[in-house]
């Protein structure tokens, strides 16, 4: 896509960029830019210029971005909505602090409303041990680095991109401790590990990724973080293996991010104090964290019909 705009688009978008390229993530910041160019060039073809822009035109934004498609055909989520107007939020908010406006006509761009549950992303614990062990009878170089990959994201719970961007002296497995450097917002934190991934990435660590590292013949632009590649070849390949390995075992087929959705699960269900699930995610409030609170309807209906007293005999009697 090429990114053109005219004089006022332009400097407000440049200024922009240049004040949020070191308040969030890499990964964040394409995607900033990204949504914000797409903004201002709407707002370019509407012919309302940046110091113009009221509440009308922000609603009408919002009106626009409803209706668009994927190219599948499908219409954008929720999620992906509140994004572009969260952009949109960002971008104006910028320009009332740098003086180029008096408001921000964004703030009156109510965001839609969120599904309650979280995707299904999730497998159940069982599930998700049958799901490793496959993993771990992997004997060739792609195959072993998915594994420890795994490993780490279902013990840290950390996103792909936090994975990434792992450097090898960012583990500690002595201490079981993971410092992610480039957290989701570009904000630094300290994840943990279980004493069996700090195992793992411990003999990966020692010998296993240079064995991988000599043995592996695809793209490798990041040579010295810990797993080689960038985010999204890295979430690529690790999707790859899931969709085989989750077919062959007859699961619902996850992606990357279903390892920290398992996680954050798993541990509500295991009784977790939800402020330590809210730590070892990684969630800076707590209301990200009291997502995985919400359970599926179906379960719901199910208990009910387990639990209820007034049931349907099998004689037919009632």
């Amino acid at each position: 896509m090429g990114m053109v705009l005219g004089t006022p688009y332009a400097e407000l978008w440049e200024g922009f960029l240049a004040f949020e390229k070191r308040r969030v993530s890499a990964s964040g910041f394409k995607a900033l830019r990204d949504m914000s160019y797409r903004l201002l060039k709407w707002l370019e073809e509407q012919d309302v210029p940046p110091g113009e822009v009221t509440v009308r035109e922000a609603l009408e934004y919002k009106a626009h971005v409803a209706g668009l498609v994927t190219k599948e055909g499908k219409p954008l989520s929720a999620g992906t909505c509140r994004n572009r107007l969260t952009t949109g939020r960002k971008l104006f908010r910028y320009a009332v602090t740098v003086g180029k406006r008096d408001s921000n006509p964004f703030m009156a761009a109510g965001y839609p409303r969120l599904p309650e549950r979280i995707n299904r992303n999730v497998l159940t614990e069982a599930q998700m041990n049958a799901l490793l062990e496959r993993l771990r009878l992997f004997t060739d170089a792609g195959g072993y680095q998915v594994h420890v990959l795994a490993e780490l994201l279902y013990a840290a719970g950390l996103r792909i991109a936090e994975a990434a961007g792992l450097v090898p002296h960012d583990i500690d497995s002595r201490q079981r401790m993971v410092y992610v450097r480039q957290g989701k917002g570009g904000k630094s934190r300290t994840a943990f590990l279980t004493g069996y991934a700090a195992e793992v990435l411990e003999q990966y660590l020692a010998r296993g990724r240079d064995m991988a590292f000599r043995s592996y013949c695809g793209p490798r632009s990041q040579g010295h973080t810990l797993f080689g590649i960038g985010a999204r070849s890295l979430e690529q390949k690790i999707n790859t293996f899931l969709l085989g390995a989750c077919t062959a075992l007859e699961l619902p087929v996850i992606t990357s991010h279903g390892f920290r959705h398992s996680l954050g699960t798993h541990l509500l269900r295991a009784g977790c104090d939800m402020r330590y699930i809210q730590v070892i995610l990684g969630h800076e409030n707590l209301r990200a964290t009291q997502v995985y609170t919400h359970v599926d309807k179906d379960e719901v209906k199910a208990s009910l019909d387990v639990h209820h007293p007034r049931q349907w005999k099998k004689t037919g009697e009632v």
